[in-house]
């Protein structure tokens, strides 16, 4: 996989308004993207993104939950216009 590929397909996968915890977020890379990953791979890719303020996360039931950041809208824009 590419330099930033993941980031995109990851980021993609959110608008503005939705959360997903990071089972839902696997599942979709699984079916939308037809790309299997590990747990572990989808929670540190998170974990960077969070870091890096392209998602916010709030803990919910024992789970993170995951959303788009205006820093990520901006940053999802700016991969699929020069990806």
């Amino acid at each position: 996989m590419n330099f930033n590929e993941l980031k995109v397909r990851i980021l993609g996968l959110f608008d503005s308004t939705q959360e997903f915890d990071s089972f839902k977020i696997r599942q979709l890379l699984a079916t939308e993207e037809n790309l299997n990953l590990t747990d572990k791979a989808v929670e540190m890719a998170l974990l960077r993104y969070w870091r890096q303020g392209l998602l916010s996360r709030t803990r919910r039931a024992g789970r993170f939950r995951y959303a788009l950041t205006e820093r990520g809208l901006a940053r999802k824009e700016w991969l699929l216009k020069n990806g």
